[in-house]
């Protein structure tokens, strides 16, 4: 009888390690995957990371880009407005176009960044210029000369790059019309610009050495692509994705794509001047982009590898001891349940929200009836705010979510200030809404403290598009609870207090209202005002 007690002994063990041995199965597969998953996320969120840090290095690049390109463009339209004056003012007899041309080369010696300054007559014939010398030659063949020839405007004309008949280097021409006192054409004010001074004023940005700068005339004529190819200069480029882009996104733009001149996948950010026919753009390669993030999802992968096979290893030897150690398994068992209980009474602890720093949902629950439960032996009432935040929604879509919990926290600490007796209990009671409890205090007291709140709040100036202020604000509603009233609990002091929120909230928001009827717990409404004015 005793070895058949024994078997019965390992075949009760044999039994209870069976569902053991599934269950370690199932942990062993649930526990890869959510490694699996939490390191693919990881990935994921990195990649998303620098792909938004790279958007923000191509924007500010592009900005700087217009801006230097702005400044250039004005400085020469300033000189062709001094140009035009002179010319027009004085004419352009010998006399006076020796003096102009004096001017122009003393312009010149000023202003770097320009290529040289001309006068044309009527003709085409040059008249002055910054080059210390007349030239012999005829410009009317030129289109920006024909352009104003036949264009009334007097407004400035940026031209396609073209080689300089002087120099014989690539130009770019800014002009303007000059005419006679009867308004009838008189010829054309030139200044022109070297393309290669793109190349030394743009080659100060790193683009790495697979990304480029842009440009370029808003109609599509390429001026400058870094790398500097004098090749590709004047190319058309109205039909490749760049312009497509433009002309799909407007004024400012930030996309990936292959470009057509190379084939290399970039992230381009673009920006066309302001008062000019001009864009410029700044773009990385996705290949220099992505590297860093490559090196590390590798990384990431080969850890994820690695653990997953010590995760397999170990539950296989695991599984092969389960049989004979049976009774460590109970004594772990037992363990792990102790090890939960303290977790869970850890957790019960944990009565601050993370974001906020302010009291947590179970720490309000708790309060709220510990402060009903006294002011029921003493018979004082017990005050209730909520509060919440107008067009959070919007304002998480517009700014992002980042910058929603910076608001929240800043909300938070207004709050905090605002609420100053040891027995009050500000909390955040989830997601955009906060309370207030507020022991031994009347509806006037209620009131004081959310006016108080709300214009703490107001006064942060946190900007927010979409409210009717302009910046961020709260919704307030209130509720007291007379405590020595039979059947009045947590719950009709929490539904009186947002039922006065909503009201709130459907009068326009950023305001504060306490109904009447939020006295809860059977009060007739001259029984509430009467019941103010005693706590008052």
């Amino acid at each position: 009888m005793a070895p058949l007690s024994i078997q019965g002994q390992l075949q009760s063990l044999s039994d209870r390690k069976r569902p053991a041995a599934r269950l370690v199965a199932a942990l062993l597969v649930l526990s890869c995957l959510l490694v699996c998953m939490l390191t693919g996320w990881e990935i994921w969120t990195s990649r998303r990371e620098v792909l938004r840090e790279a958007e923000v290095s191509t924007t500010n690049m592009a900005r700087v880009l217009a801006l230097h390109t702005e400044t250039t463009m004005k400085v020469a339209d300033i000189v062709l407005l001094d140009m035009v004056e002179r010319a027009e003012r004085e004419g352009l007899a010998a006399a006076s176009g020796e003096r102009l041309r004096t001017h122009l080369e003393h312009i010149a010696r000023k202003a770097s960044e320009l290529h040289g300054l001309f006068i044309y007559n009527a003709r085409g014939e040059w008249t002055a210029t910054s080059l210390g010398r007349v030239q012999q030659g005829n410009n009317s063949d030129r289109d920006y000369f024909k352009y104003h020839q036949h264009n009334t405007g007097r407004s400035m004309h940026i031209g396609a790059p073209i080689r300089s008949r002087s120099s014989g280097v690539w130009i770019v021409p800014i002009s303007r019309r000059l005419e006679h006192a009867d308004g009838s054409f008189a010829g054309v004010a030139l200044v022109t610009m070297r393309v290669d001074f793109f190349e030394s004023a743009y080659s100060k940005l790193d683009v790495g050495d697979r990304g480029t700068i842009l440009f370029a005339l808003d109609t599509g004529t390429l001026y400058y692509r870094r790398p500097f190819v004098e090749g590709i200069i004047g190319l058309d480029i109205s039909s490749g994705p760049f312009m497509q882009l433009y002309r799909r996104t407007g004024r400012v733009g930030t996309a990936m794509f292959t470009a057509k001149v190379d084939g290399v996948r970039r992230l381009y950010s673009y920006r066309h001047l302001d008062g000019f026919p001009l864009i410029v753009a700044a773009a990385l390669s996705a290949e220099e982009i992505y590297a860093p993030w490559w090196s590390s999802a590798l990384q990431l992968a080969g850890g994820l590898a690695f653990f997953i096979a010590i995760l397999l290893w170990l539950g296989t030897k695991l599984l092969q001891q389960l049989a004979i150690r049976e009774r460590l398994e109970q004594q772990l068992h037992l363990v792990s349940s102790g090890l939960a209980q303290a977790n869970a009474e850890l957790s019960s602890l944990a009565l601050t929200d993370g974001l906020t720093q302010l009291a947590n949902r179970r720490a309000f629950d708790a309060a709220v009836q510990r402060e009903l439960a006294r002011a029921r032996r003493e018979g004082s009432p017990v005050s209730l705010l909520i509060l919440d935040v107008d067009h959070f929604k919007r304002f998480n879509d517009t700014y992002g979510h980042l910058a929603g919990d910076a608001c929240l926290r800043r909300i938070a600490s207004a709050i905090a200030t605002q609420v100053t007796r040891p027995a009050d209990l500000p909390a955040r009671y989830g997601g955009e809404e906060f309370v207030v409890l507020l022991p031994a205090t009347s509806p006037d007291g209620a009131a004081m403290v959310a006016e108080r709140i709300r214009r703490a709040v107001t006064s942060l100036h946190i900007a927010h598009a979409y409210s009717s202020e302009g910046t961020v604000s709260v919704s307030i509603g209130g509720a007291t609870i007379d405590a020595g009233s039979v059947g009045a609990g947590p719950a009709d002091l929490i539904a009186a207090a947002d039922a006065a929120l909503y009201e709130a909230k459907g009068e326009g928001r950023n305001r504060f209202r306490f109904r009447p009827g939020s006295v809860v717990a059977g009060k007739t409404q001259q029984e509430a005002l009467q019941d103010q004015e005693m706590h008052a």
